[in-house]
């Protein structure tokens, strides 16, 4: 019966991980002004709030390393190199755009 626990436990934990890791992935890509459904007259991209959710997410994958099963790691990687590169496209626009 502990065995059962432990792994619904798990399944739980890494369903929450998941939902995390997905929902910092959103709010980067409002803050990075990316998603392709937004209303007209939408704030204009914020560069630091989005260096901040990304900041969160690298630290996370610091302070997680090792705990993580190869699902979990592949997508916060995977998220991450993703919201980087987003990142560094929308500041070289903003940038030649001024």
């Amino acid at each position: 019966m502990a065995e059962v626990m432990k792994t619904t436990q798990t399944g739980q934990t890494s369903q929450l991980f998941v939902q995390f890791v997905t929902m910092q992935q959103r709010q980067t890509q409002l803050a990075l002004g990316t998603i392709a459904a937004l209303p007209p007259g939408s704030p204009p991209a914020n560069l630091r709030l989005a260096r901040v959710f990304i900041d969160q997410l690298a630290m996370i994958r610091i302070k997680t390393a090792g705990n993580l099963d190869a699902t979990e790691t592949a997508l916060l990687d995977s998220v991450l190199k993703g919201l980087q590169e987003s990142y560094l496209e929308v500041s070289q626009s903003a940038e030649r755009s001024e």
